[in-house]
């Protein structure tokens, strides 16, 4: 499906609530979307009158509308696994209430919407949810949920049962304390793939991206003979994160540029879409080819879809940023920024991808350690100036590369010496 491409549409705090745990909401979306199917609706001013001028729902309903529309062509038999991990996530398996405002009854969500999607269609489906270490017992959280409603098609898994692995990547993992969602979002994928899957896809715990719009993946593998289909947020209208976010903060976006600079090419900017979906056989391959096991799995598994040159699908999704439980605060930024710049040059040297070898440098010599990430970030919260001008955030997303290392090495060399890009000359 094509989005349209215009000014982004920013949901306000309530609006991101009621998207993410309401039933109410969910419900008037799958009577939209059926409405817009039954009546082969797809004048956008009739569905934006069908929405109640809401410019989200409107955007949403016509993804769920042309999903749908596409299962009810299936005339053969498949099945459809949708893989996820959990770490932290008691809060957001759980409903909405005043005593957990963060709630968003995450597992029956998915339940809802895959029900919906395919029903009165030869798709079957089922869901893999797989414990990363979890402190706070999120498996036991679902596997509650599970038996209340008596789900068949819901499996249950700890990544540490699967430890020590004879077969690949698991092989190479030498514990689950060492995964931080990698290892396992993989290990969820390679269950279901042995378990005789069509097709298998990971997503993440939250709302925020809702499974009904899978109908278009399953379009380009099913319909159009891709052997993979990834999810694109930012090909929508809808902006898809939130300004609150700890790492759309100012002192962030230096290490946002670095990244930038670093001009390697991974088929779409929005890498880490947590919304993929593969072919059996080929994510079979894939897996074995995998050995990055946190947050940059997702550049691993795009820098094989990428240099495998297999058919890939780039699918616009709706999305609604989920930010309040986002691991990355659990995490800390700091960690998070350290496994991303590792991550970034592993891949770039892996998948032998052209790049700006002067900032990968950079990165290796003055970005390395947690202790210098934390100098830097720490530094650039108070302000990142260029020639006596304070830069915005704008401005930091633009600075050369002449103007960036030298910021990040006076940061980094001499503490009483304050940080200054002199600029490019």
């Amino acid at each position: 499906m094509t989005a349209v491409k215009t000014t982004k549409i920013v949901p306000d705090n309530d609006y991101v609530v009621r998207f993410l745990s309401s039933w109410t909401y969910r419900a008037n979306a799958f009577r939209i979307a059926d409405s817009l199917v039954a009546e082969s609706i797809k004048d956008r001013d009739t569905i934006l009158k069908l929405a109640e001028n809401d410019e989200i729902l409107t955007e949403l309903v016509s993804f769920l509308a042309e999903a749908r529309r596409f299962v009810l062509t299936v005339s053969d038999e498949l099945s459809v696994a949708v893989v996820f991990a959990v770490w932290k996530e008691v809060r957001r398996l759980q409903p909405h209430s005043p005593e957990n405002p963060t709630g968003e009854d995450a597992l029956r969500a998915k339940v809802a919407e895959l029900e919906w999607l395919f029903r009165d269609t030869p798709i079957t489906w089922s869901i893999y949810i797989v414990d990363d270490e979890c402190p706070e017992d999120s498996l036991d959280v679902a596997h509650g949920i599970v038996d209340a409603f008596k789900w068949k098609n819901v499996v249950l898994l700890k990544l540490r049962d699967a430890l020590p692995s004879p077969e690949l990547p698991l092989s190479k993992l030498d514990g689950a304390s060492s995964s931080t969602k990698g290892g396992a979002i993989l290990h969820g994928m390679q269950r279901a793939a042995h378990d005789g899957h069509d097709y298998v896809m990971y997503t993440d715990c939250d709302n925020s991206n809702h499974l009904g719009q899978i109908g278009l993946f399953l379009r380009e593998l099913v319909g159009n003979g891709k052997k993979a289909a990834i999810g694109d947020r930012r090909a929508t209208r809808i902006s898809e994160w939130q300004t609150t976010r700890e790492s759309e903060s100012y002192a962030n976006y230096i290490l946002k540029r670095v990244h930038a600079l670093l001009d390697f090419d991974l088929l779409l900017g929005d890498v880490t879409c947590p919304f993929k979906m593969f072919e059996r056989e080929y994510l079979l391959a894939l897996l074995r080819n995998m050995d990055v096991f946190d947050f940059c799995v997702d550049f691993d598994i795009v820098g094989y879809l990428k240099t495998s040159r297999a058919p890939v699908a780039i699918i616009p999704i709706v999305s609604v940023d989920s930010d309040l439980e986002t691991t990355w605060i659990a995490l800390t930024n700091i960690k998070v920024w350290w496994q991303k710049l590792h991550g970034f040059i592993y891949v770039i040297e892996k998948y032998n991808l052209p790049h700006n070898e002067e900032v990968a440098r950079l990165v290796r010599e003055k970005l390395w350690t947690t202790a210098n990430i934390e100098k830097v970030l720490e530094t650039a919260s108070a302000g990142i100036s260029s020639n006596g001008r304070t830069l915005t955030a704008d401005d930091v997303l633009e600075m050369s590369f002449e103007e960036a290392e030298p910021w990040i090495r006076s940061v980094l060399s001499d503490p009483r010496e304050p940080a200054v890009s002199q600029g490019a000359r």
